[in-house]
């Protein structure tokens, strides 16, 4: 028969005994496990299976830059600046770009919930040795309070942000790395706007 276990399951053959039905019990058996395997994998609408079709991308697009090199390109910082806000107000013009990022907002929560919407962060520095943390390097923490931010923005065909909280819509988490595609503009303070044609996630 079959034995449900902690790895999917496992079959183990019984011979049967005189009069029994071997095969309708094989298969009643086999429809229990396949339902067992499905209730594990994750459920998602069509909906929401329909916009990652649209959104999601398997490969990462080539030529992605980062936050500070896109807030340099907008005007939102000035190239001998490093990540310091600009005195000046950039040009309010969306410009086609694909930026790297993190999904992170150090103490507060990177989401706007509810929304297919999210803060992403300069990727952290890998220079400081293996095991290094980032999140917890004073170092790290004083120049991630500096870098600019984007908020990535997925809207629908009327230009409204898509009604679906990203973490569900994408299987997005807290520290993953993005590299996102779309049109970015300069937004309030040292933040800019991404409005996402689409998305890759690394490791994903």
């Amino acid at each position: 028969m079959f034995v449900l276990n902690r790895f999917g399951f496992s079959l183990n053959l019984i011979k049967p005994a005189a009069g029994r039905n071997f095969p309708g019990f094989l298969a009643a058996g086999a429809l229990v496990c396949l339902i067992a395997i499905g209730c594990q994998s994750e459920q998602i609408d069509s909906k929401t299976a329909e916009l990652r079709e649209q959104f999601l991308e398997a490969a990462e697009p080539a030529g992605a830059i980062t936050l500070t090199e896109l807030a340099t390109q907008l005007g939102v910082v000035k190239p001998d600046d490093g990540a310091e806000p600009s005195p000046t107000t950039p040009a309010a013009t969306a410009e086609s770009v694909v930026v790297v990022g993190r999904i992170f907002a150090g103490d507060m929560e990177p989401w706007d919930a509810g929304k297919a919407s999210f803060l992403i962060a300069e990727l952290p520095d890998e220079g400081h040795g293996e095991g290094h943390d980032a999140d917890n390097c004073p170092f790290c923490k004083r120049k991630a309070a500096k870098a600019p931010t984007a908020i990535v923005q997925f809207v629908d065909a009327s230009g409204q942000v898509i009604p679906i909280d990203a973490r569900k819509l994408f299987g997005i988490n807290t520290k993953d790395v993005v590299v996102i595609r779309g049109q970015a503009a300069p937004g309030e303070l040292n933040a800019m706007v991404v409005t996402a044609t689409d998305m890759h996630i690394r490791g994903k």
